[in-house]
């Protein structure tokens, strides 16, 4: 038999043999340089790969027999007995000689204090205790092993835990690591302390990792295209791969909520590139995608890129009213209900809320704090529903710009209270409405702006009998985007481009838009255009003023330059008072431009407009548009 003691487990601790019904140690010199023998014990108790092993009684003195002194092993041996040794009992060296080895079972690597599993204090359990790692020189290269076997993608950044997350109070488990960056495991690195020892922190380090998943495409870091990290390269993701139970794995890992939809590839513009290989096999519990299961393709070739849409928000309900559709708008984040501020609040959101609590469309939005002001937090989020969204939570929300939410001014809603069976409750006839209002906002007819930005641009596409559809161009102008625009709850239109600008789509074409007058509450209000034919095709689109988007202006590339925002249809730049250094993290990641940067101050000669200041941007940030700042 065979074991290992005092370490803590099964699977690390001073090896022993049981020989004669005795239990007794086994030595080694330093001069057998490889110690395969550690291999051999790894394997023969099932204990994986050797992390560290040692012949210098890393685990105390035995004080019993010695019964073995293995010399040169193979380390393809079944058992360590089959090594070379001198006999049973016979042996050159004492138990100060006493081997010792710690398998990879036997340790564990965890991020702590970082709010989520790829990002904190850099942590090793070793003999049952966790304990921080300790290093004067940690740098990227380090930072990129801990990543990668964590399955959080590549490092995004290596520090010491005294600038992030702070430091540990228990053990230093290792100390002075020394890695190349492509090492299998942590352990593979050159470690030149193996603890656990007691001593200061003032060199417990930490790292940032990118994560192995993003979503991109959409309007912020929680819906879109789902990318997955390949080694140091973001790559695609067959949508065949992708099931509700991956997808909420992704939701999670992004620290997005819980998933709404994974729609399929109509509803981003994906991108291009090679595509993830496989699917993944989740039950939906697993705290990272690169935890679940790899499976082959269920087909061959790819039909579309994987998509998914998440909320943080998990739960919405309507309170401090006896009817079950009138009341204060209260949704659950992370588990704490919380009152909406009412500043941005309106009747396409409204309308969107009533549908989903089954209370028909809104029929008024009471002015804020009609319901009283709650006892939880009140949560600044705007929301900019166009009214067709099917749930809260697939409409875009924004923090940026927004002013300070007043104490108890929460969102109120009256609802209807009536559902139609036709077309989810809404009105088929002609009706006055509110500007922003169409009469028929959610069920069989439906129009959005895909292939664009974000959700307030595109290619203009209806939801007619079961099945999306392009627009034809053919007439389409100005007044037609101004009413999509006003439907979706975009602003008024800027442009109304041809197929050139967000590409001709495809699905059945819709040839009746084209006839609008602009002063129309929807597109099915609109006459049917007058010409017959659509000899240009589909691809009709839309570029609205309250379309977020923002660049690097006047640098040497892309990812260089002035920061801009694009608000109410005009480029603005952002200054640098009092915008926190994550503020560049998180610009680079949503330009698609690596996952740092640096703040200059650089004065602009030419005729701007400051569109905003004091962007507090936290660590980890991923969207511009969720970061808090001063109003517009």
């Amino acid at each position: 038999e065979l074991r290992l003691v005092d370490g803590g487990g099964r699977c690390a601790g001073r090896v022993e043999m049981k020989h004669g019904g005795e239990w007794g140690s086994i030595c080694s010199y330093d001069f057998d340089w490889d110690a395969r023998w550690a291999t051999v014990v790894c394997r023969q108790l099932g204990c994986g790969p050797v992390a560290k092993a040692s012949p210098y009684a890393p685990f105390g003195q035995g004080t019993g027999r010695i019964w073995l002194q293995p010399f040169f092993c193979s380390g393809n041996e079944a058992v360590l007995q089959d090594c070379s040794h001198f006999g049973w009992g016979q042996h050159f060296c004492g138990h100060e000689w006493d081997v010792g080895v710690t398998c990879a079972e036997a340790v564990e690597l965890r991020l702590v204090a970082g709010g989520g599993p790829c990002a904190g204090r850099v942590e090793v359990k070793l003999r049952g205790r966790w304990g921080s790692v300790a290093d004067d020189s940690w740098d990227m290269e380090d930072a990129e092993v801990v990543c990668q076997q964590l399955g959080c993608g590549s490092a995004a950044g290596a520090y010491a835990a005294s600038t992030h997350f702070g430091e540990g109070d228990g053990p230093i488990s290792l100390a002075l690591v020394n890695c190349h960056g492509d090492e299998a495991a942590f352990w593979d690195c050159e470690i030149r302390g193996w603890g656990p020892y007691v001593g200061i922190h003032d060199f417990d380090t930490a790292v940032v990792c990118q994560g192995f998943a993003r979503l991109v495409g959409g309007d912020g870091a929680c819906d879109g295209w789902l990318e997955v990290r390949r080694g140091r390269a973001w790559i695609g993701v067959c949508e065949d791969a992708v099931d509700i139970k991956a997808a909420q794995v992704v939701c999670r890992e992004l620290g997005c909520g819980t998933v709404l939809a994974v729609p399929g590839s109509g509803r981003f513009e994906a991108g291009t590139g090679p595509l993830w290989e496989g699917g993944f096999e989740c039950n939906g519990t697993e705290p990272l995608l690169a935890a679940c299961t790899r499976r082959p393709p269920r087909s061959q070739g790819c039909t579309g890129h994987a998509s998914i849409i998440c909320s943080p928000y998990t739960g919405f309900r309507l309170a401090d009213n006896s009817s079950g559709c009138a009341g204060r708008v209260e949704a659950e984040a992370g588990g704490t209900w919380g009152s909406l501020c009412a500043t941005s609040w309106d009747l396409p959101d409204a309308h969107v809320l009533c549908h989903h609590l089954g209370c028909g469309p809104a029929a008024a939005v009471p002015p804020g704090g009609s319901f009283g002001g709650g006892d939880g937090p009140l949560w600044p989020d705007a929301f900019g529903c166009g009214g067709s969204e099917r749930h809260p939570g697939e409409c875009p929300t924004a923090v940026l710009g927004e002013p300070a939410c007043p104490p108890g001014h929460a969102a109120a809603v009256n609802c209807s209270g009536l559902v139609s069976g036709r077309a989810g409750g809404c009105r088929q006839h002609r009706a006055a409405a509110p500007a922003r209002s169409p009469p028929c906002l959610a069920g069989s007819r439906r129009v959005r702006l895909v292939g664009g930005p974000g959700r307030c641009a595109g290619r203009v596409e209806v939801y007619v009998n079961g099945t999306w559809g392009t627009v034809c161009q053919e007439t389409w102008d100005l007044p037609d985007a101004t009413v999509v625009c006003r439907q979706l709850g975009c602003g008024m239109a800027l442009a109304a481009p041809r197929s050139a600008r967000f590409g001709p789509g495809t699905g059945p074409l819709w040839p009746d838009a084209g006839g609008c007058a602009g002063t129309e509450a929807s597109l099915w209000d609109c006459p049917p255009s007058a010409q017959r034919g659509c000899r240009r095709g589909g691809g009709a689109g839309a570029v609205c003023s309250e379309q977020l988007s923002l660049r690097l202006a006047g640098g040497s590339s892309r990812c260089r330059g002035h920061l801009e925002v694009l608000y109410n249809g005009t480029w603005g730049r952002v200054c640098v008072e009092g915008t926190s250094p994550a503020t560049a993290a998180a610009v680079c990641w949503q330009l698609g431009c690596g996952d740092g940067g640096t703040l200059v101050a650089a004065p602009a000669w030419d005729s701007v407009p400051a569109w905003l200041a004091w962007v507090g941007c936290k660590e980890g940030a991923r969207s511009l548009w969720r970061c808090l700042s001063a109003p517009w």
